[in-house]
């Protein structure tokens, strides 16, 4: 996603993170997937409890996306 250039939803901006994720080092996808889950409204404390509590990947993942279309639907 350029700099400065915000999709119009929530959840559009975690699913262009997630996916953007695909070809990147490790550490650049742990900052994409904090960056998606602060904008779906997780804190990165919540995020570092979920995976320190063991939830799967694929969990977090669902949660994440989640919570962007609750607040979508909210707003």
């Amino acid at each position: 996603m350029p700099a400065g250039t915000q999709p119009r939803y929530p959840v559009e901006a975690v699913l262009t993170v997630l996916h953007e994720t695909h070809d990147l080092s490790a550490y650049e996808a742990v900052g994409r997937l904090v960056y998606a889950a602060e904008a779906a409204g997780f804190d990165p404390d919540a995020l570092l409890a979920m995976i320190d509590q063991g939830i799967a990947f694929e969990k977090v993942l669902e949660l994440i996306v989640s919570k962007a279309k609750s607040s979508q639907e909210a707003a």
